[in-house]
């Protein structure tokens, strides 16, 4: 099964950083045998703690286990990518659909029941 242009997207959430060393990051990408195509995405994340990237490479990665070695590699969130590999396990077998949607950033929603202020508190 090969991945969509979209869906091969490397997206980093990268925690406690004022700003992300690129150099380190493409060195990285290139030890593993891809290159940076473009940076698509560079901004701090939501809690204003870290940064999130999306960055295309080249090759494009064939596989949804590739993405997430590579997004690991250039230090994202481990617990993010721990739940990344288990949506990758179940690409194939996802709905078409499911499938442009397992690569996820957080953002923030207004509407989250952890964002709702108790009254009277």
């Amino acid at each position: 099964m090969k991945l969509t242009h979209e869906q091969a997207f490397i997206k980093l959430d990268l925690d406690r950083c004022k700003e992300p060393d690129m150099e380190i990051i493409r060195r990285r990408i290139e030890r593993a045998g891809y290159s940076i195509d473009h940076v698509l995405v560079s901004c701090p994340s939501p809690s204003g703690t870290g940064w999130h990237l999306v960055i295309e490479v080249k090759p494009r990665p064939a596989h949804p286990m590739e993405v997430v070695a590579l997004q690991s590699i250039c230090g994202s969130d481990p617990y993010r990518e721990a739940m990344q590999m288990h949506r990758a396990r179940a690409f194939p077998f996802a709905a078409v659909w499911m499938r442009d949607t397992w690569n996820v950033l957080y953002r923030a929603h207004p509407k989250r029941q952890r964002h709702v202020k108790l009254k009277g508190v």
